[in-house]
């Protein structure tokens, strides 16, 4: 999986979301995570709260 920007990437591997924050080409972090198993408004609360955090930084 290539990731080359910050954000929310679905894993379809991993069947799960995940948060990376890319600082350059070389500096890539994955943040966070969330499976595909949980319920619905789980995932959004999730996704609310990591773009929340990318625009705060």
């Amino acid at each position: 999986m290539k990731i080359d920007r910050t954000g929310i990437v679905e894993n379809f591997s991993e069947k799960r979301y995940e948060y990376w924050v890319v600082e350059n080409e070389e500096v890539k972090i994955m943040a966070s995570w969330i499976s595909w198993d949980l319920p619905q408004d789980q995932i959004n609360k999730w996704m609310e709260e990591v773009q929340l955090s990318s625009t705060s930084s």
